[in-house]
């Protein structure tokens, strides 16, 4: 009885963690070609949804990289099949998460091309403030204002960048972080004009500095609250408008 037991704990435990592996919001980063150049992907498993970071055309000054929403097809195995849209074209690719290896696959006659393997490194899902930067933001905080509709402000103080993003239009705004203490982020935002921000925890207030003499750019105070931190995933949502 004993044994039964057992057998039924383990085939249960192997069912949750299944279950919790599926449900993964993950990125990848690998390596490919020569000289090497870096390219990333991030998967949301439960909406089978994916976006795609090419690898930079100039490795020197990462030029050339984009981001470009995919869909997920199957994930058999630890195979995460995918199709991704570019152009008029589409890539077909496959992450083994168990061998770490993506997979470019190439035509029947591999003579215009041939099926290429790249090695990967399995991270957390990438913050949104990551793409186009060479050193990924490990420590990034979102927050999340209703005003005229929920807009977003994703924020780092050890990069020093920030990003805010306008709900459903998907339009984005850089910005950089100018100063941070325990309660109040302070950033200067690079809207049409640019604009002193503060985040104050304490508060939970997001407020949009004034431009004095211009009656069209009046102080804001927005109720906010924190929320998950944004991630490359966005772009898919995006892209789906």
């Amino acid at each position: 009885m004993n044994r039964l037991l057992g057998l039924a704990l383990i085939c249960f435990l192997m069912l949750t963690s299944d279950r919790a592996a599926a449900s993964d919001l993950f990125s990848v980063r690998c390596e490919g070609g020569a000289p090497v150049r870096l390219y990333f992907a991030t998967f949301d498993v439960d909406a089978k949804a994916v976006v795609f970071e090419t690898p930079p055309i100039n490795v020197e000054t990462n030029f050339g990289i984009n981001a470009y929403s995919g869909e997920i097809n199957s994930t058999k195995n630890g195979k995460f099949e995918f199709v991704v849209r570019i152009g008029p074209g589409r890539l077909d690719l496959i992450f083994d998460r168990n061998q770490k290896t993506m997979t470019w696959q190439g035509l029947e006659d591999p003579t215009f091309r041939p099926t290429l393997v790249h090695k990967c490194t399995v991270t957390p899902p990438r913050s949104i403030l990551s793409f186009r930067v060479r050193d990924p933001i490990l420590h990034p905080i979102s927050v999340r204002c209703e005003h005229t509709g929920a807009v977003y402000f994703t924020m780092d103080a050890a990069s020093k960048t920030a990003l805010y993003e306008r709900g459903r239009e998907g339009r984005g705004f850089r910005g950089e972080v100018t100063d941070a203490g325990q309660d109040e982020v302070t950033l200067s935002m690079n809207f049409d004009v640019p604009r002193r921000v503060v985040w104050s925890r304490n508060r939970q207030t997001i407020t949009i500095e004034g431009i004095e003499g211009d009656a069209a750019r009046p102080r804001t105070v927005m109720q906010c609250q924190e929320v998950a931190p944004r991630t490359m995933i966005e772009f898919y949502r995006d892209q789906q408008r």
